[in-house]
C-alpha cells in the first residue's frame, strides 16, 4: 500500500499563479495524495476561486482541503499550521506559481525516501527568473557534503549561504514529531533555521540530484532581501552564538564579528 503524501500549496497574494501549480499537481501519477490549498490572509482572498481549484483537484484526489487564515501568520507559523492539518507520512511543500518538473516527481521522491528510510530528503530545483533565465540549484556537491561532511556543511551554511531550500527539501511527519515544529520566533525564514538545527543535532539528510520543481524567483524570500527576512537571520545568528553546537572557531568568529558590526550600527 502506498504511503499517503501531503502536498501543501501555499498562497499569499498570488492566487493568480495557481492555475499552473494545480495543473502540475493533478498531472502527478501518484494517487495517494492529500492536497491542502492554504492561504495566509491574502489581501484579496477569493473563496469561490479557491473552491474551484479544490474541485478541480478532487477530480483526481479524494483528500483535498482549503485552509484560509483570518489573519496573516507569516511563513513560519503558516507552515506550522499546515503541518498540524496534514495527515500524510511525507510532506511536499510548494508555493502558488511553482510547478513539478515531471508527472512522476512525487513517485520518485517517495520511492527514494522509502528506500533510504530518510526523514529528510534534499532535492534540486529549477529557479526561473522574470527574464526567462533558468538555473538548477543547489549544486550537486551538496550530496557529498551531506553524506561525508555534514559538520563542514553546517558551518558553510552559517557563514556563506543556505543550500537546503524548503521548496525542494522534503520531510516526513516523523521528523516534526521527533524534533518539533518550526521556531515561531522567526516570521518568514523557516527552512534555513530548521535545517541548520537538524544538522546541529546530527540528523541525517538524504540527497538526490533530481530536479523536482520549477520555482519562480522574485517572492518574499528570494531576490532583494526582505527586511523581515534579514531580521530573522540576525536573530538566528544571535541564537547560534548562545548555543554554538557543532560550530567551529571560524564560524563563531564570523558570528561574533557580525553581532559587533550590528551593535555598532
Amino acid at each position: 500500500m502506498k504511503p499517503l503524501v501531503t502536498i501543501w500549496i501555499l498562497i499569499y497574494n498570488n492566487a493568480k499563479e495557481l492555475e499552473e501549480t494545480v495543473a502540475s499537481v493533478k498531472a502527478q501519477d501518484y494517487d495517494a495524495l492529500e492536497v491542502i490549498l492554504s492561504d495566509d490572509c491574502s489581501r484579496e482572498y477569493d473563496a469561490a476561486l479557491m473552491e474551484r481549484y479544490a474541485e478541480s483537484l478532487r477530480e483526481r484526489f479524494a483528500n483535498v482541503r482549503i485552509n484560509h487564515n483570518e489573519e496573516n501568520l507569516g511563513t513560519v507559523a503558516h507552515i506550522n499550521k499546515v503541518i498540524g492539518l496534514s495527515k500524510g507520512k511525507y510532506y511536499i511543500s510548494c508555493c502558488s506559481g511553482d510547478r513539478f518538473c515531471s508527472a512522476d516527481t512525487v513517485s520518485k521522491v517517495v520511492a527514494r525516501m522509502e528506500a533510504g528510510q530518510e526523514k529528510v530528503l534534499a532535492c534540486r530545483r529549477v529557479d526561473v527568473y522574470p527574464d526567462g533565465r533558468r538555473k538548477v540549484r543547489p549544486p550537486r556537491w551538496l550530496g557529498a557534503a551531506l553524506r561525508f561532511a555534514p559538520g563542514w556543511l553546517l558551518n558553510y551554511m552559517i557563514r556563506k549561504r543556505n543550500l537546503l531550500s524548503g521548496c525542494c527539501t522534503f520531510c516526513s511527519k516523523a521528523v516534526f514529531e521527533e524534533y518539533g515544529l518550526h521556531n515561531t520566533e522567526y516570521r518568514l525564514v523557516e527552512d534555513y533555521t530548521y535545517f541548520v538545527k537538524l544538522l546541529q543535532l546530527g540528523v541525517r539528510i538524504g540527497f538526490t540530484p533530481l530536479a523536482v520543481v520549477e520555482h519562480g524567483i522574485g517572492g518574499v524570500s528570494t531576490g532583494k532581501i526582505h527586511p523581515m527576512v534579514l531580521n530573522d537571520i540576525e536573530r538566528f545568528r544571535d541564537k547560534l552564538l548562545e548555543s554554538p553546537v557543532g560550530l567551529d572557531a571560524k564560524t563563531i568568529c564570523f558570528l561574533e564579528q557580525d553581532k559587533k558590526a550590528r551593535d555598532n550600527r
